[in-house]
């Protein structure tokens, strides 16, 4: 496993709990954050939810004055949406899977209506 540099560890740890985890919505843990790989300004960081288990990666790229920035799949304003939603249950996941069933795998036609 990758080793955080020396003053780096803190701050990226620091970062990374306070994002939640977009399946339970609870706080990462430092402890549970992992550096995975690193190629000079880009950071691939990676943290179990200690509450479900859900992995999920972060890439942290370091700008010339040294800040952080996360890029995410999500943006700020996704985030908030997905906080207010419920958790999904068994529920969502067989109206997914039943969804699957019949779909013909038509993408155009799926988002053109």
């Amino acid at each position: 496993m990758a080793e955080f540099p020396a003053g780096q560890e803190h701050k990226l740890k620091q970062l990374i709990s306070s994002y939640r985890c977009h399946v339970c919505r609870r706080c990462f843990e430092r402890d549970h954050v992992r550096l995975a790989a690193r190629q000079e300004q880009l950071w691939i960081v990676s943290v179990r939810c200690s509450l479900c288990r859900n992995q999920q990666v972060f890439w942290i790229a370091l700008k010339d004055d040294q800040e952080e920035t996360l890029l995410e799949d999500v943006s700020q304003r996704e985030d908030r949406e997905f906080a207010t939603m419920a958790p999904i249950d068994s529920d969502d996941v067989l109206d997914m899977h039943e969804f699957l069933q019949a779909f013909s795998g038509d993408f155009q036609r799926l988002f053109s209506t």
